[in-house]
């Protein structure tokens, strides 16, 4: 049995998908993940839903920054243009906020591999809520 509140899903996909924290600042989030054969399509390239959830998650996170601990958001909109294949790690993806308004923010960002070469690039709006739904 296990005591307290279960994590959220985000944090469950997260971990599951092996995405670690490597730098937090307002308005800004780096992740990165390890290139694993088991996240690898056939041709042994990092699969491109892999590389889309790690860049939801660095932009949704640098959202996250920008709002208060009573508001709530969530993805509306994500755009993804892929620039490379990744076939060894890590992967390291950077959410930048560029606005942030009463009801949405704007944010984008990039995935490199280990080489530093642009695997990705992302930009997406988000919906503020100013309290958590129910």
């Amino acid at each position: 049995m296990s005591s307290g509140t279960p994590p959220a899903a985000a944090d469950n996909l997260n971990a599951l998908l092996g995405f670690s924290v490597q730098q937090r600042d307002p308005g800004r989030l780096v992740l990165s993940a390890e290139v694993r054969p088991n996240l690898c399509n056939r041709r042994g390239v990092l699969h491109g839903g892999v590389v889309s959830a790690l860049l939801d998650a660095a932009l949704g996170g640098a959202v996250v920054s920008g709002i208060t601990s009573e508001e709530w958001c969530a993805t509306v909109q994500l755009s993804i243009q892929f620039v490379e294949g990744a076939r060894r790690g890590p992967i390291t993806a950077e959410g930048v906020l560029l606005r942030r308004g009463q009801r949405v923010a704007f944010a984008s960002g990039e995935a490199r591999d280990s080489e530093g070469l642009v695997v990705a690039r992302a930009q997406g709006t988000w919906h503020i809520w100013p309290h958590r739904p129910k």
